[in-house]
């Protein structure tokens, strides 16, 4: 284990982008006992947070819709403002994008950003307080109709 430790001195430094914790504790989380996604009295996406700063570097504001990227896969979510998270970081809850009744997940499906490989060396245990990320807008053509979204 002591040489573990030692090796933190010859980690790489940080890709440039953000930084996810993946999996935040909020009021309103589920665990695989899902229950009808109605319950949820506020967050019902399951917003991403963000410092206003790294938002509008990126033309991003409350409500609006982003595509969060890791090197394993992206999600869409919504963007909420919030000055109490440190600026280069961001969060999501664990415990949303699972379905209801059949229907689409319903909130962002975290695993799909982290990858199994970019864990603890000796537990395995996935970084998930630890994920680089990309936060990129969604932009909406002008000729679509209201609440279709295209990327660009």
């Amino acid at each position: 284990m002591l040489g573990a430790l030692q090796s933190l001195r010859n980690e790489p430094e940080p890709p440039p982008g953000l930084v996810l914790l993946a999996g935040e504790r909020r009021a309103y989380n589920a665990n695989q006992i899902f229950r009808d996604p109605s319950w949820r009295k506020i967050d019902p996406n399951g917003a991403m947070r963000m410092h206003p700063d790294d938002a509008r570097e990126r033309g991003l504001s409350s409500g609006s819709r982003a595509i969060c990227e890791s090197d394993t896969g992206q999600l869409e979510v919504t963007i909420e403002l919030d000055d109490s998270v440190r600026a280069g970081m961001v969060t999501l809850p664990h415990g949303y994008g699972m379905r209801y009744r059949g229907g689409a997940p319903i909130g962002p499906q975290l695993n799909r950003l982290t990858a199994s490989e970019h864990c603890d060396p000796l537990a395995r245990t996935p970084f998930h307080k630890h994920v680089p990320v990309r936060v990129t807008a969604v932009h909406v053509a002008r000729s679509e109709a209201p609440g279709e979204s295209t990327r660009e």
